[in-house]
């Protein structure tokens, strides 16, 4: 089955007319928030981790970080942790809306060891991508996770009246690898990457590339996003900066972090837009890429997943995290809420009657921006591509018809390849012609649509 062509760019169309790009934004779940702290160790619940789907046992596994809830001093893992320190907790559920926190018994916290913390890294890590790799042969290292370790060895400064742990030698990005997600090895090459990364991280397998990619700020000066590429997933290249700001932007616009994933052979990355001069908050919004290295925004910078209502758990930052998970014909959002501002420029302090949340938000599959066409027929044709399979499917909505006509390079229709009206609403709908499909096999055609009152979110060739 070839990948699925979907319009967050439109790198695959030759001409519209009549039509335009409409970006759909997902729906929040009704069980929302889905996970919150309710644990002495977990003083929030944020989003700085990964969601995925185990294809193992079945289960969904989501890694949170948190936080102690008192500002006491506590021991963990033998050793004086502090306020500011970072926990990785860990929780499972078999619907990923209902999640379970299970005991690990591997994180000794304020004397006991019943608690879901994980023990991973050194002391402190932050934004912990986790990549179930299929491509991975020693099943010792089935999970990667790849995390900004900070905080040196018990060394302390003092920072706005209090202490707070100071740089050490071994910080940076560092990489551990699971058979099961839930005990992990520390690699030997840590630091991998000898650049911190104070925001959420994401690691994927470039197929293309054949290379593992992580990214993150690694160096990028600033609230913007860095790039790294490994052959082995352990030993990586000098992280490039690849995506910040431009002068389209509003003044003070940083990008908090953008969580990613290669979907459907596109790098989508959830952009967390922190208007630190305006209001102070931060939701998300996309970009999109064909090599991780050129990004280009979706639709005018349009607001992907907005704040929540005034009052809510979630009005101050909304911030999708880095893996889509696929659950029939829906894509599971998993993502971190605030209730308000970030304290910053605009706000030197922010008092929050909520503590951070996690919530879910559900996009129909391919669902991120449809081709519409209204009363009139909006008009499509696509770049040249040739049939790799004996079926063309498509993800769409017709409340008046969709007809696809396969063509010559010349845009002239070929005899018997007019398909019948499509009047529906399916995400994986076969279009009927007249003649076999399967006799167009490796050659370059191109596909003109024809839309009325319709909305084409994808396309592709199948067996």
């Amino acid at each position: 089955m070839s990948c699925r062509r979907l319009f967050l760019d439109l790198h695959d169309v030759t001409r519209m007319e009549g039509l335009h790009r409409r970006l759909h934004a997902p729906h929040r779940h009704a069980a929302n928030p889905i996970l919150e702290g309710k644990h002495p160790w977990e003083r929030f619940a944020s989003l700085y981790g990964t969601v995925l789907h185990d294809p193992q046992d079945g289960l969904f596994k989501m890694w949170y970080l948190t936080g102690p809830q008192s500002d006491d001093k506590v021991q963990i893992r033998g050793r004086q942790a502090l306020g500011n320190c970072t926990l990785l907790a860990y929780a499972v559920s078999r619907d990923g809306v209902h999640w379970v926190k299970p005991e690990l018994n591997q994180v000794d916290f304020a004397g006991s060891r019943a608690n879901n913390l994980v023990d991973v890294g050194r002391s402190n890590c932050e934004g912990f991508a986790v990549l179930y790799d299929e491509h991975e042969k020693n099943p010792e290292r089935r999970f990667k996770g790849f995390y900004w370790e900070h905080g040196g060895f018990d060394t302390f400064v003092e920072h706005e009246g209090g202490l707070i742990w100071g740089e050490g030698e071994g910080d940076g990005m560092w990489i551990s690898f699971s058979p099961d997600g839930v005990h992990w090895k520390n690699s030997d090459a840590n630091p991998v990457i000898a650049k911190g990364s104070d925001t959420t991280q994401s690691l994927v397998w470039d197929e293309r590339l054949g290379k593992y990619v992580a990214f993150g700020r690694m160096g990028a000066g600033g609230r913007k996003v860095a790039r790294a590429t490994s052959d082995d997933g352990e030993h990586f290249g000098e992280p490039e900066l690849v995506f910040s700001p431009d002068e389209l932007d509003e003044e003070g616009t940083q990008f908090y972090g953008m969580p990613l994933n290669i979907y459907e052979g596109i790098y989508i990355g959830m952009v967390w837009v922190y208007r630190e001069g305006v209001d102070g908050c931060i939701d998300t919004s996309l970009a999109t890429s064909r090599d991780g290295v050129h990004w280009q925004r979706v639709l005018d910078r349009q607001t992907f997943l907005g704040l929540g209502p005034r009052g809510s758990w979630e009005d101050g930052m909304v911030r999708v995290s880095q893996n889509f998970v696929l659950v029939d014909d829906e894509i599971y959002l998993y993502y971190g809420g605030v209730q308000g501002a970030h304290t910053g420029r605009k706000f030197k302090q922010v008092e929050r009657a909520q503590q951070p949340a996690l919530g879910l938000a559900t996009l129909r599959r391919d669902g991120f921006v449809s081709l519409q066409a209204c009363e009139e027929e909006g008009i499509l044709l696509t770049k040249p591509l040739v049939v790799e399979g004996k079926e063309l499917h498509v993800n769409a909505t017709s409340r008046g018809h969709l007809v696809v006509e396969i063509t010559d390079d010349m845009g002239q229709s070929l005899p018997g390849y007019t398909s019948l009206p499509m009047v529906k609403d399916r995400t994986d709908a076969i279009l009927r012609f007249d003649r076999p499909l399967d006799a167009l096999r490796g050659h370059r055609v191109r596909l003109r649509f024809r839309l009325k009152r319709a909305d084409l979110y994808a396309y592709w060739f199948a067996e």
